[in-house]
């Protein structure tokens, strides 16, 4: 479990799981990071986080449960061990608005294949999230019911890791703060919702040597 603090979150060390001693600063990414024991205290502490001017890609959730196998080779039983590990695969946030109705998610099915590939989500998701956009535009059996299994789709992967995730101890968050002034931000809204005090590290990016 993400341990708790007192007063000032602690800034992890990543080099422990990377073995990176000696990165340049530019070759690194600042989070925080929180564990939530409920869809609603995530889905609030987001709200406040887009409120305060946080963008949609600078969220990310902990993939599910296939995901953290195929990448780590077990899941763990407690997610926050995996709060400060770089390799823990993440997964794009979706919101609730994001999913809509098949209608519009018919109508804007291309933007839409395009933004799944712009946020990273086919590497988070080994693929699927491509290969099931992919699976709707071939069935040819029209717009809107290609759109409606989409909408169907997004919710069952939007919802799949976070049900899955509340039974071993609860749902990770991190948010990419960049400078000082948007990490106290995050942390305060963070920590009005998480289960315990927020956290902070630099992670290597990937590809980044």
């Amino acid at each position: 479990m993400i341990e708790s603090r007192d007063q000032n979150p602690t800034t992890i060390d990543s080099s422990a799981w990377t073995g990176d001693t000696g990165g340049s600063a530019d070759a690194t990414v600042r989070e925080a990071v929180a564990i939530f024991d409920s869809r609603e205290s995530l889905q609030n502490a987001i709200d406040d986080l887009t409120l305060a001017g946080f963008q949609r890609h600078e969220l990310s959730l902990l993939a599910n449960d296939e995901t953290i196998r195929d990448r780590l080779g077990s899941v763990p039983g407690d997610v926050g061990s995996l709060a400060h590990d770089p390799d823990a695969p993440r997964q794009s946030y979706i919101s609730p608005e994001d999913i809509g109705s098949g209608q519009g998610a018919a109508v804007g099915f291309p933007a839409y294949v395009g933004a799944i590939i712009a946020t990273g989500a086919v590497l988070a998701t080994g693929g699927t999230a491509l290969a099931a956009a992919a699976a709707a535009a071939a069935a040819g059996v029209g717009s809107g019911a290609a759109g409606s299994f989409l909408s169907q789709w997004i919710t069952d992967k939007r919802n799949e890791p976070m049900l899955q995730h509340l039974d071993k101890g609860g749902i990770l968050l991190w948010v990419n703060v960049g400078d000082a002034a948007r990490e106290s931000i995050a942390l305060e809204v963070l920590n009005r919702h998480a289960t315990q005090p927020a956290e902070v590290h630099d992670v290597r990016q990937t590809g980044s040597m």
